[in-house]
Formats: structure tokens, C-alpha cells, sequence
């Protein structure tokens, strides 16, 4: 007789949970419409144009995905459709895990956490590595959390397969693999794996999984471990180390809300206060602060860290804080009230400003002087283009028929080649090793002639990229939207050498 209620109460919060994801896909879709894709969407597009096992920056997930999505069109709402999958799968999973975990209450709360949360809901529409990540982390976490529970030998192989995958989202999906030897190592519960085969050949399973990567590496010398581990680190000594930690910590703020980061360190503490007597929050205690401390570190070494990178490590605590209020339902102090509701106001009020902003950048004069920088206004980026692709097709044209196109920046150059079809050709002569080095598009043909484009972000001249070639100024070409000028692009001609 009780089990009744409990079902449909169950029934109740899954359908409060699908009208809550079912929203935040249109809000999502409503940002898709109001922008083009920036230019490290179009970097990750190029690559879904050329298949590969692998690649440079990244493992190849995200463009096999986008090569899937855009089959049919190349417009930004083909390109994004896997981040738009992806973040509907995230929710309902996000979801499970709280209810298996606490209750289906929890789960609600859980995906009304990450659905407010503003790195969550950027990484769910533009296209980028995290998005397919999201929910291959928290498939992890759920296979974990089963064998936590259950004693089937699949569940090692399953979480292994997944560990895998997440491996090829991005190079940190090995990290579950961490997560999840760290639970069975620490927890009396997990211990019993240790005595079991299936564990170990689930690490096989992980290994199998990530072949691709590995074969693509092996094959041409490890580049991707050096650039992630040599070349972009910075300075070693303590006093920079010190400066990019606490700008990394300090670079939560945004992106995690300036209220809810806070918050979520915490819910930090109180998993693991709980750890010793809730095997639950032990759980969710090692699946968080330790991928975080990694990634902190990791964010003190290099020159160009990125504050999303740690969001996978905040997942955990998301969920546990559904499973801290869930527990205190109808019971909560009239400040913690009063903090969600802030929290969610913020969010509510950025993201409205946001969607403004995009639609109308004349806003931008309300912003006070000598705080706008144009260079970090990624709209800037995304405008424009269907103008750009005249006027540069129209002057490659005039140049000669076999002329190509090149830059100086590779987000730059793969939103020529975007923007272009790659009709022109288009190479990439910067000064680092990207994956246009890879893709045999660096250096261009030395007898065709060259169209190079800079813009006002990306303004290296040709002469030191090109320098067997004299390069002249052709025209520029100043994109407008309401009135501001969004982007200058800078056109210039740059013959073979002797025929100046």
C-alpha cells in the first residue's frame, strides 16, 4: 500500500525533471537562433570536415559528432545539434544519478542546479569538447555508483567502455578511471572489487576504447601529449604557480555564478564530513575534490587555462547538494530561502542580459569606459560573415584562379575556411602548430598567390608568416550590427616570390 504513492511521487518529479530540461532546450535553441558560431566552434567543425582517428588539440569525439549533425547542413544550428543532444541526455542522467543516490526529489533539484548554473548552459549549445563529456561523466559516476550496490562482473566492463568514450571527449575523461580505482581503493564497500577480474579487464575495456587516440599519437610522435604537457605550460616558479592558482580559483566565480561556486565548496566540506559514516557522500566526496585538484593544478602550470575545465568536478557536489536539501524539505531557514532564490535570480537576470546583448550589441554603451574590452567580446567574432565571404571570394576571384586564402590565427583560419566552403583553399601560417599543421594546410602553395585576412583581434601582419612573399594592403572591410562596428577585417595581396 505504501509503494503506490511512492511511485507515483517518483513519476511526479520525472515529469516535473523532463518539463524543466524540455524548457532549458528552448532557451537553449533561443541562443542558437541569436548567434552564429564563434571561432573555436568553427576550429572544431573543420576537424568533423576532415575525419580522422584523432586529433591535435583534442580526441576526435566532438567531430565525429559534428561530422553526424551536418550531414544534411552547415548552418550554427547543424553544428551545434550534438551540444543540444548532449545536454538533454546530461539532464535525464544527472537526474537518475540523484535519485539513485538520494531520492527522485534530489534528482530534480540536481538538474534545477546545473541548469542555472551558467558554464553548464554555455557548454550545452556551443559546440565544444565538454558537451559530449557532460554526460559520458555522469554515465561514470552512475556505473560507479552500481557497483557500489551490486556485484554483476558487467559493471566493471560497462564503466570502463564509458570511461573510454570519455577519454575520447577529452583527454580528462581518463580521470573516471582515477575516480573510480580512488572509491574502490578508499571505500570498505568498494574493497570487495579488488578480489574481482572484472575490474581489471574493465580497465582493458577503457584501453581498448581509446585506441584511436593512441594509434593517431603513436603515429606521429605523441604530439598532443606534448602540446598539453610542454608547450603550453608556463613559468615554474613558485611565485607565477602561486598567481595562476589563485586566478584559476578566482576565475570560478563567473562561470559558476559568484553565489553558487561558493556554495558548492561547502557542500564540498560536508561530503566529506559525511564520508565517514555515509558511503554515499564518501562516493561523491572522491568523485569531486581530487578531479578539482587536478585541474587547479593543472591550471597553475599552464599559460592559457580555461575556467570551464573543472565543471566535471563540480557534478558531484551538484548532485549531493539536491541529496543535502532534499533531505531538509519543507524544513530550510529562511536565509538558505533567500540564498536560492538570490542564486537563481542572478542567473535568471545574467542570462536575460545575455540574450539582450546578443540580439542588440548597441548595449554595449552602457557598459562604463575602460571596461569594455572588445577583444574578449567573443560576439564580435560570430558577425558578420556572410560578408566576409563575399568580399573575400569576390577578391580571390579577381586575384587569380588559383589563389588561396590564409591567416594568421588557427580559430581565425577555420572560420574562413567555414564561412568560405574552403572554396578558396584555406591554410593556416601561424606561428604555433595547430591541427591545420596536420591537416597539410600550413604553409601555402608557393606558386599560388594569397588572399591573407587579419581582423582587429587577430592582427599579425603577413610579412613574418609569409616571408618569401611581399604582401600589399587590398581593402578593409568593417562588419555593423545596430550601428556598432562588430569587426574589421583587413584584406591583403601576397603574390608568389617574383611576380611582385
Amino acid at each position: 500500500m505504501v509503494a503506490v504513492p511512492a511511485r507515483q511521487g517518483e513519476r511526479e518529479w520525472a515529469g516535473w525533471t523532463a518539463l524543466l530540461i524540455a524548457g532549458a532546450t528552448l532557451v537553449r535553441l533561443l541562443f542558437v537562433t541569436a548567434t552564429d558560431i564563434a571561432n573555436g566552434e568553427a576550429y572544431y567543425y573543420v576537424w568533423s570536415r576532415f575525419p580522422a582517428l584523432s586529433y591535435y588539440d583534442h580526441p576526435p569525439l566532438v567531430a565525429w559528432m559534428t561530422w553526424l549533425t551536418t550531414r544534411g547542413s552547415h548552418g550554427s544550428l547543424a553544428v551545434r545539434a550534438g551540444p543540444l543532444v548532449c545536454s538533454v541526455l546530461f539532464g535525464a542522467l544527472v537526474y537518475l544519478l540523484g535519485r539513485r543516490l538520494f531520492s527522485p526529489r534530489a534528482g530534480f533539484l540536481a538538474v534545477a542546479f546545473v541548469t542555472i548554473i551558467p558554464v553548464f548552459f554555455a557548454s550545452s549549445y556551443a559546440l565544444n569538447p565538454e558537451a559530449p563529456l557532460a554526460p559520458l561523466w555522469v554515465a561514470g559516476l552512475l556505473l560507479l555508483n552500481g557497483m557500489r550496490e551490486h556485484d554483476e562482473p558487467w559493471r566493471p566492463l560497462a564503466a570502463g567502455a564509458v570511461a573510454g568514450l570519455a577519454f575520447l571527449a577529452k583527454y580528462s575523461g581518463v580521470l573516471l578511471l582515477g575516480v573510480g580505482l580512488l572509491y574502490v581503493l578508499v571505500s570498505p564497500r568498494g574493497r570487495r572489487w579488488l578480489r574481482r577480474p572484472s575490474l581489471y579487464l574493465g580497465s582493458l575495456v577503457a584501453l581498448v576504447v581509446a585506441t584511436p587516440v593512441l594509434v593517431w599519437n603513436h603515429q606521429r610522435g605523441w604530439p598532443s601529449l606534448v602540446l598539453h604537457f610542454v608547450e603550453r605550460t608556463g613559468p615554474e616558479d613558485l611565485g607565477s604557480l602561486a598567481l595562476n592558482a589563485w586566478h584559476a580559483l578566482v576565475g570560478q566565480l563567473g562561470p559558476l555564478n559568484p553565489l553558487i561556486f561558493p556554495a558548492l565548496l561547502a557542500v564540498l566540506v560536508v561530503c566529506i564530513r559525511r564520508s565517514a559514516r555515509d558511503d554515499r557522500y564518501r562516493f561523491l566526496a572522491l568523485a569531486s575534490w581530487p578531479v578539482l585538484l587536478f585541474f587547479w593544478v593543472m591550471m597553475a602550470r599552464v599559460r592559457d587555462a580555461e575556467s570551464h575545465w573543472t565543471m566535471v568536478g563540480y557534478l558531484p557536489l551538484v548532485v549531493a547538494a539536491g541529496g543535502l536539501l532534499d533531505e531538509r524539505a519543507g524544513r530550510l531557514p529562511a536565509a538558505l530561502r533567500w540564498y536560492i532564490g538570490a542564486c537563481l535570480a542572478l542567473t535568471l537576470a545574467g542570462t536575460a542580459v545575455f540574450y539582450a546583448y546578443a540580439r542588440n550589441p548597441s548595449l554595449r554603451r552602457f557598459v562604463p569606459a575602460g571596461v569594455y574590452d572588445p577583444d574578449r567580446d567573443f560576439f564580435n567574432e560570430m558577425s558578420g560573415w556572410p560578408e566576409v565571404r563575399a568580399a573575400v571570394s569576390q577578391e580571390a576571384a579577381a586575384l587569380d584562379p588559383d589563389a588561396v586564402v590564409a591567416s594568421c590565427q588557427y580559430a581565425l583560419c577555420a572560420h574562413l575556411l567555414t564561412a568560405l566552403d574552403d572554396q578558396p583553399e584555406v591554410y593556416c601560417p601561424g606561428r604555433r602548430r595547430t591541427q591545420f599543421d596536420f591537416l597539410g594546410r600550413r604553409d601555402p602553395p608557393a606558386a599560388a598567390p594569397v588572399l591573407y585576412v587579419q581582423d582587429d583581434h587577430y592582427h599579425e601582419p603577413p610579412g613574418a608568416l609569409l616571408p618569401d612573399r611581399r604582401c600589399t594592403p587590398l581593402r578593409t572591410l568593417a562588419v555593423e550590427r545596430r550601428g556598432v562596428v562588430m569587426q574589421r577585417y583587413h584584406l591583403w595581396v601576397c603574390p608568389p616570390e617574383g611576380k611582385e
